[in-house]
């Protein structure tokens, strides 16, 4: 179902891949399954590394406004970053569903240390 994902701000253009276990993460970034799908209404959500494969390692430095891109066999979606955030690893509340199409990028944080979670969110504008 999934393709791509891209922020070209970062510079990620990788896979995705279903699932958020360590094997699934070593291949791209990481679909929470329980998550919503590009272009419904729901919290889209996706995990990658900041060190091993360092697919999110930039995170910190997106803005708001700063674009991402989902790629389906068939459409891409567009999502508008709104800010981000540090949170305890213990804090799944970030993986909620939400009202409106919505897209949450998870990593560790900081590099190579890991004991927070970053967790950068926004919004659809586009389908």
């Amino acid at each position: 179902m999934f393709r791509r994902l891209s922020i070209p701000a970062i510079g990620v253009d990788a896979p995705v891949v279903h699932g958020v276990e360590p094997e699934n993460l070593r291949l791209g970034v990481g679909h929470y399954q329980e998550s919503a799908n590009p272009g419904e209404r729901g919290n889209l959500v996706f995990a990658g590394h900041n060190d091993i494969y360092e697919v999110f390692r930039y995170l910190a430095d997106l803005k708001p406004g700063d674009e991402v891109a989902v790629y389906t066999a068939s459409q891409s979606y567009r999502y508008v970053i709104r800010g981000w955030r540090l949170v305890e690893p213990t804090e799944v509340a970030v993986l909620e569903p939400t009202a409106d199409p919505t897209i949450t990028l998870i990593s560790c944080y900081p590099y190579l240390v890991d004991t927070q979670r970053i967790v950068v969110y926004g919004e659809l504008v586009g389908g």
